[in-house]
């Protein structure tokens, strides 16, 4: 697959991803939301994980966290856009979601996200 060498830059401060959700900008998969903000910099594209308590337990949270992060750092260096900033947020799904398929759809969002798909939908007129 990739090499375990691929590091990946994270946010870890709440004004942060704060930032990145007043986008408004989001994909949704059956596993995770993804989150993210355009930056203009040539520096690596940073995450974010964050999994509710509607999700389950701790040991469950902490399970769904630990695929997401894993996924994300096969995914995100090498199909994440310089300079962005992205967010995952767990759904109860990540826990027993198949490994290749939690990359896949990270792949399939982040190709979305770049490409601007989000705002296309009729919908984002109506949040506002």
């Amino acid at each position: 697959m990739v090499s375990a060498t691929l590091s990946l830059a994270r946010i870890v401060k709440r004004p942060d991803y704060l930032a990145v959700a007043q986008t408004r900008r989001k994909w949704v998969t059956p596993s995770f939301i993804l989150q993210a903000m355009a930056g203009d910099s040539d520096s690596p594209p940073k995450a974010g994980f964050t999994v509710s308590k509607k999700v389950g337990k701790a040991v469950i949270r902490s399970r769904a966290k630990r695929r997401l992060k894993e996924a994300a750092r096969f995914t995100i260096p090498m199909h994440g856009t310089p300079g962005w900033s992205y967010v995952v947020i767990g759904r109860r799904a990540a826990v027993s979601y198949p490994f290749e398929k939690l990359c896949t759809d990270m792949r399939w969002a982040l190709a979305k996200l770049e490409s601007g798909a989000d705002l296309k939908s009729g919908n984002r007129d109506k949040q506002r």
